[in-house]
């Protein structure tokens, strides 16, 4: 199984990352703050996760993402399109760059690497380092 490491930077209200991609490209993340692994309002713990490939969340709002298993305390985490934090209720965001979008932290072109990630890794699923 193939695997994607996470580097964070921890900010008082997000936190910011950078996936590494197997074939050296990466992407940039957006998550809630560290609360303490609360849920829906922080980021998860570091650790491992297995992502298992989903065409449809359970709600169906989310289409083509990956499901992370086993986070502790919490469930519903999904690797999603988005931009700011509000966008995300303890997901992980993805773009192609981190930026700015009316004065607040973001991630930019999240579509555009959602699209990369499901480009590389569509119908499968991969192991998640975060550290």
């Amino acid at each position: 199984m193939k695997e994607l490491i996470l580097k964070r930077e921890y900010r008082p209200y997000i936190t910011l990352g950078s996936l590494l991609l197997p074939n050296g490209d990466s992407l940039k993340t957006l998550e809630r703050a560290w609360i303490n692994n609360e849920p829906n309002i922080s980021c998860i713990p570091e650790g491992e996760y297995i992502c298992k490939w989903m065409e449809a969340s359970a709600s169906g709002k989310y289409k083509r993402v990956w499901h992370l298993q086993d986070v502790e305390g919490r469930s519903a985490i999904l690797i999603h399109a988005g931009n700011l934090v509000r966008h995300t209720k303890g997901c992980i965001l993805v773009g192609k760059h981190h930026g700015q979008i009316k004065g607040q932290d973001a991630v930019l072109s999240s579509k555009p690497a959602l699209n990369k990630l499901r480009r590389a890794f569509e119908g499968s699923d991969f192991k998640l380092r975060i550290g």
